[in-house]
């Protein structure tokens, strides 16, 4: 049975991938070698000040940074940083969402719905 991935492990591998020693990248990112150890051990949530500068640091772009916040978002009791304030800002997508979870929504209804917003906008 294979380990489900988690934030420690993201930026575990990610950090090797690099080439960087777990003390060398405590320096690069401004936080304690033993505080990193802890985090990639699981032992700490995602530090959510921190999080731009292991994007940064670890040059994690497309997909990767979508799985990278959804794992510092289970660290951090589902508080998901990067649309936590898309979210607040805006009145329908927390309507949408509510109705979702009222409805409660297959992932294939999800599929659907993600599938007709990437599409082009028709004429607005």
């Amino acid at each position: 049975m294979e380990k489900e991935l988690t934030f420690g492990d993201f930026i575990k591998q990610r950090r090797e991938s690099i080439g960087k020693s777990l003390r060398d990248f405590a320096v690069e990112i401004d936080i304690g070698s033993t505080y990193l150890f802890d985090i990639e051990k699981g032992n700490r949530p995602a530090p959510e000040k921190k999080l731009d500068t292991f994007i940064e640091a670890l040059n994690i772009t497309g997909d990767d940074l979508n799985t990278f916040y959804d794992l510092a978002g289970k660290t951090r009791n589902n508080h998901f940083h990067d649309i936590q304030d898309y979210i607040g800002k805006t009145d329908l997508a927390r309507v949408a969402l509510r109705t979702a979870k009222n409805k409660n929504l297959s992932d294939n209804r999800w599929r659907e719905i993600i599938s007709l917003m990437e599409k082009p906008p028709e004429n607005e």
